[in-house]
């Protein structure tokens, strides 16, 4: 099996190679762990540096420095062998290589997992999220959101259509840093992905999911300013499509 056939095979789930405020369409390539025959089992990670005091950040897997210098606010993915004993993942700041967090993880075979670094009051968290994604009805595309925000605090989340000032029920409320929301399920069409400080109409963020075609499923990851702080701004992942 070639390398370009065995990103073919994993490629639904890649993560785009994204910045700040990317359009949900964005799609992209990913670096490869090693280039294995189809007898080999792997995985997908999704690396995403959603703390802003560390302007770079390196992902090591099992000592191997396997994503470097990934920037503030951007996201990158890797294929990694899934052996049935647990690999160690480790965030280290860049240049310094200090180790800000650490996960001991058992991957499965063809599973997607996100490791997003946070940014807390003091040093840095990580979100590990396994793959819970599922296909969205017919004529229908999913949304959610990670709160990795702390300039933002707890938010809301409205779905709305055209007129994303027409704020009425939110579809979730008082999302935490680091909270993640349940995958919600609309039609395709007018849509627009709003979120308020929690309580208040107070929009922090407005997302443009207008262009999502049928099928498709995004992670919207709200983060601070580049330079830290509001406005908050976003990245997606792409679940499906």
């Amino acid at each position: 099996m070639t390398l370009s056939t065995i990103r073919g095979h994993l490629s639904m789930r890649r993560l785009a190679v994204v910045g700040m405020g990317c359009s949900l369409v964005a799609a992209s390539g990913c670096k490869v762990d090693n280039a294995l025959g189809p007898s080999n089992n792997q995985a997908i990670v999704q690396f995403i540096n959603a703390a802003n005091r560390y302007a770079t950040a390196d992902l090591f897997v099992d000592g191997v420095d396997a994503l470097p210098g990934l920037p503030y606010g951007q996201g990158s993915s890797i294929f990694v062998n899934a052996p049935t004993t647990p690999r160690s993942f480790v965030i280290r700041s860049a240049p310094d290589t200090t180790t800000l967090a650490s996960s001991q993880l058992v991957v499965t075979n063809n599973a997607t997992y996100a490791l997003i670094l946070t940014q807390r009051t003091s040093g840095a968290g990580l979100l590990v999220l396994p793959d819970t994604v599922s296909p969205p009805p017919v004529n229908s595309v999913g949304l959610r959101i990670v709160n990795a925000a702390p300039a933002a605090g707890a938010v809301d989340v409205y779905l709305t259509g055209a007129d994303s000032t027409a704020l009425t029920t939110p579809v979730a409320t008082n999302i935490p840093l680091e909270g993640v929301m349940n995958y919600q399920y609309v039609g395709v069409g007018n849509l627009h992905l709003v979120v308020t400080a929690t309580g208040t109409k107070t929009v922090l963020l407005d997302v443009n999911g207008s262009q999502l075609t049928a099928g498709k499923v995004r992670t919207i990851v709200v983060v601070d300013a580049n330079g830290g702080g509001l406005p908050v701004t976003w990245l997606a992942i792409p679940d499906i499509g």
